[in-house]
């Protein structure tokens, strides 16, 4: 009796090793949680994607000088290039300048939308320009765009009616001030190239326009800022 006891155990104890073995096999041990970092990148935008950022958040109304001044001309290879030009905000979206070259007087209305600028109104003024009555607001909003003054994005190769920029980012001396940020726009013809130089807070800062003659030689004429009251 005493033998059978002894091997019942010992088949009880070999019972129970073969459980532990099934359980460390069965069972792995648990692993440690690994968190997963966030991925990280140096790489910036690149250059397409930041100028069109720049084009969303672009402000057209910088594009022409603040409300109610008179900025001065200096002009150069014409009589006529020396000018004054006074700003009138006559809304929110539309702007006004008259221009007297010791000549004449003109007025000429813009309407500024989000992507681009349009000039709706061009007349002479006659009497004391001091004195002229803007046109009426209901008018200006039903009126014909004459052409595109101002269009984006502002990068190189953009075209807008007769005109392309040409530069951006140039840094442009001025009498009145040196420049920074100052794009070009260009219109080509028949013997002649024009140019406006853009500064943005300022609008147009300079214009250049290149005539070609008769004997093959360049007639330049220019009006360059020279202050603004």
């Amino acid at each position: 009796m005493k033998n059978v006891l002894i091997i019942f155990g010992l088949l009880f104890l070999i019972g129970c090793s073969d459980d532990t073995e099934k359980q460390t096999v069965d069972s792995p041990p648990p692993t440690e949680e690994v968190k997963e970092e966030p991925t990280t990148t140096d790489e910036q935008p690149t250059s397409d994607e930041h100028a069109k950022d720049e084009t969303t958040t672009l402000d057209f109304k910088q594009f022409f000088k603040p409300d109610n001044t008179t900025a001065t001309f200096l002009g150069e290879g014409n009589e006529f290039a020396s000018y004054t030009e006074k700003t009138k905000w006559l809304s929110d979206e539309f702007v006004a300048t008259m221009i007297d070259n010791g000549g004449a007087v003109t007025m000429k209305v813009y309407r500024v939308f989000k992507d681009r600028i349009d000039k709706v109104y061009d007349e002479l003024v006659e009497g004391i320009p001091n004195e002229v009555v803007y046109p009426e607001l209901s008018k200006l909003e039903n009126a014909e765009v004459i052409e595109t003054f101002l269009a984006g994005p502002i990068e190189v190769g953009t075209t807008f009616g007769k005109w392309k920029i040409i530069e951006v980012g140039t840094t442009l001396e001025t009498p009145y001030k040196t420049f920074e940020n100052v794009f070009v726009i260009e219109e080509t013809g028949d013997g002649y190239v024009n140019r406006k130089y853009f500064a943005e807070g300022y609008g147009d800062v300079k214009t250049e326009s290149i005539m070609n003659t008769d004997q093959n030689e360049e007639f330049i004429v220019t009006s360059t800022l020279e202050s603004i009251k």
